[in-house]
């Protein structure tokens, strides 16, 4: 038997993230390159706030809305991986902790200032008469990256002044390379909650602020030389971010300007840290070895899709099912007598429709067709997608809805602590309670916090075991929790973090046992959540009905 080696073309163009890989030093005619990374910008942003200047970006140039960030969906370690064309565990910047003097796991290799390289660095050490510039609201981005490369370097005040620097800085230096960061809308995320009217509001005020970027660089005159990237850290989910949620995972990622395809939306997959490779492509660099980004070649004119591609699908509108989820709640909630469940389908094509389970599985083609409201009067977990000639085109929208038993009381004791500069659970035994109540379930959401930062909660009750078997115990929450069963740590979800799950597995007898759950937030947006899933029990929020 005799094997057909493949060809030095068909290797190369396997190898490729969007065609064959051109000579390194290739000249496009590309000669300055702006990014403009807007912190928690997601793609539902940009879907329904008014974005005028973005909208024009996509119509003029090429656009996923799709492109995945890294994990965790965190600023720091996004921000890193968009400027060093790696992800987590080459670069080591692991979160928002993280120091070039203080971390967990050191970068793979070291460039300038014995941090991972940097498309600054790279730059700076690739291209002659080079002038690069930083402009950053978030003062944090400007331990990222390597000083000696950048000769302007500024963390603004605010974003407008952001803005303005930026712009001034390209009418006048007309740079190589500059990077502006903008952070207001996180602000309004985690003040307010992704998908407020607030936080569309700062979608809408990015985009003015991108305009007037976009201005300058027509003004001084290089716009026929310069390509723009617009993109994101991550998107978020109720109050926060950090988790595996699609809208804390999905940013967009637009391209604009000289030889980049007109209104072309990018079928390949557009992973954060193929940003760096991308500008290192478009100037004709070399890409360090250490970087795992490709470039996005086939967004540029004359470069093909890749022949080996798996397209990106476009998902339709996902359900709704109501009550709906506000901020970190999940849809669906707590009652006190029978109630009904209703479903909406957002998508107005007539030939979608909606499915579903109502023990917690994944709907299938073959699962019931929501046609009318379902009455129910018992715990009950509902999954939802939608589908269109019998595939789910849809993420899968899951609901819980809890009963309180007649005449039953609050079971779950909690007691609140004040704890200045908290980013990890204190030893509560060495701390004053400065309140307590009862409350039904586990969960933030019921408790009248003293205050809603720099505050740690402890709660305990009992829960009834029915059956012999293994168990596994959920924690969902912003920052850290531990969950404790008959004094032993099963869960632990400790840290300073967005809204995260982590799980642990316990064997258990029937009777009562003790459970006691500590959680805190330090900044930003709090959240906890308790869910449990057993034999014959489908994973669900912990029931009151077994809590005493």
């Amino acid at each position: 038997m005799s094997f057909k080696l493949p060809t030095l073309s068909i290797l190369a163009s396997i190898m490729v993230g969007c065609a064959t890989q051109p000579p390194a030093h290739k000249d496009l005619g590309i000669r300055h390159v702006v990014v403009i990374g807007v912190d928690g910008l997601s793609p539902d942003g940009i879907r329904k706030a008014a974005t005028p200047v973005l909208d024009r970006l996509m119509a003029e140039g090429a656009y996923t809305l799709q492109a995945r960030c890294v994990t965790p969906s965190s600023s720091s370690s996004n921000w890193a991986s968009m400027i060093m064309g790696a992800d987590v565990e080459q670069h080591g910047v692991h979160s928002n902790d993280y120091e070039r003097d203080n971390f967990i796991l050191p970068p793979v290799v070291k460039g300038k200032e014995d941090i991972f390289p940097t498309i600054f660095s790279e730059i700076d050490g690739q291209v002659t008469h080079t002038t690069i510039g930083a402009i950053y609201h978030w003062g944090g981005f400007g331990r990222l990256f390597e000083k000696s490369a950048v000769d302007y370097d500024t963390a603004a005040p605010d974003e407008n002044t952001a803005a303005q620097l930026a712009a001034t800085f390209i009418r006048q230096e007309k740079p190589t390379f500059c990077f502006v960061h903008l952070d207001h809308v996180d602000h309004a995320g985690h003040e307010s909650g992704h998908g407020s009217p607030a936080y569309y509001a700062s979608v809408s005020k990015a985009d003015s602020l991108i305009g007037q970027i976009i201005a300058a660089i027509e003004a001084a005159g290089i716009a026929d030389r310069t390509l723009v990237i617009v993109s994101s850290d991550h998107g978020g989910i109720g109050l926060g971010h950090g988790g595996l949620t699609m809208a804390e995972m999905e940013i967009p990622f637009l391209l604009w300007g000289h030889g980049i395809k007109k209104g072309y939306r990018i079928p390949t997959p557009v992973y954060q840290y193929d940003n760096a490779a991308t500008v290192a492509f478009a100037l004709g660099l070399e890409r360090p070895y250490a970087w795992i980004g490709r470039p996005v070649q086939c967004a540029f004119e004359g470069f093909a899709e890749p022949p080996l591609n798996y397209p990106v699908p476009t998902f339709l509108e996902k359900p709704i099912l109501h009550p709906k989820a506000i901020h970190n709640q999940r849809a669906g909630g707590l009652f006190f007598s029978d109630t009904t469940i209703h479903m909406e389908n957002p998508n107005t094509t007539n030939d979608t429709e909606l499915r579903y389970t109502l023990d917690g599985s994944l709907p299938t083609a073959s699962s019931p067709r929501y046609n009318a409201p379902i009455p129910i009067k018992q715990n009950t977990v509902v999954r939802s997608g939608v589908f269109r000639q019998g595939k789910l085109e849809s993420e899968v929208v899951e609901a819980h809805y809890r009963f309180v038993p007649a005449g039953k009381k609050p079971p779950v004791r909690y007691t609140c602590y004040l704890v200045d500069g908290i980013k990890q659970l204190p030893d509560f035994r060495n701390l004053r309670p400065v309140a307590s109540g009862r409350i039904y379930e586990i969960t933030s959401d019921e408790v009248p916090l003293p205050r809603p930062q720099q505050i740690a909660v402890a709660y305990e009750c009992k829960i009834r075991i029915k059956e012999s078997g293994r168990y596994t115990f959920f924690t969902r929450s912003d920052d850290g929790s531990k969950l404790y069963l008959d004094g032993k740590l099963v869960v632990d979800n400790d840290g300073d973090h967005g809204v995260q799950e982590k799980s642990g597995k316990i064997e258990l007898v029937p009777g009562d046992h003790s459970i006691r759950v500590e959680w805190f937030n330090g900044g930003g947006g709090g959240w906890l959540d308790v869910c449990y899933q057993g034999p014959g029990i489908s994973k669900q929020v912990v029931p009151v009905g077994l809590l005493f």
